[in-house]
């Protein structure tokens, strides 16, 4: 596994309905038995450990957060858009041409900010 994050969430629910429902992830069987309720999530090189915390205050937007970034294949990123765009969840998407990828921000429900990255090859057109 390559990098690890620990991101303290409010809402286990809504976390879990989150990266499960509409993003895809799947829980990792390697979760450590620990006395705090969380669920860890294997997203390509990334392990993602989200964490609950009910006394975290709420995001503010001044508030500056790490990006997550997380590699997904391209036939997946068309398949997130549409499931975006079914449940009205905000995002932007960008295309960098110098290095091949297409890249979708969204917040999650906590106000992380999750990056989506595909690379494409040179003759796909990504609009």
């Amino acid at each position: 596994m390559g990098h690890s994050v620990v991101l303290e969430v409010r809402d286990l629910k809504k976390t879990l309905y989150f990266y499960e429902g509409i993003l895809g992830f799947r829980p990792s069987r390697e979760r450590p038995q620990l006395d705090v309720p969380g669920v860890w999530y294997d997203a390509g090189e990334m392990r993602i450990c989200c964490v609950l915390n009910r006394d975290k205050e709420a995001t503010q937007c001044e508030k500056i957060f790490p990006e997550i970034e997380v590699n997904i294949q391209s036939h997946d990123a068309e398949k997130l858009l549409k499931k975006l765009g079914y449940y009205q969840v905000i995002y932007t998407e960008l295309e960098d041409y110098i290095e091949k990828k297409k890249v979708i921000s969204i917040y999650d429900p906590d106000g992380h900010i999750i990056q989506l990255q595909s690379q494409y090859e040179s003759g796909d057109s990504l609009s």
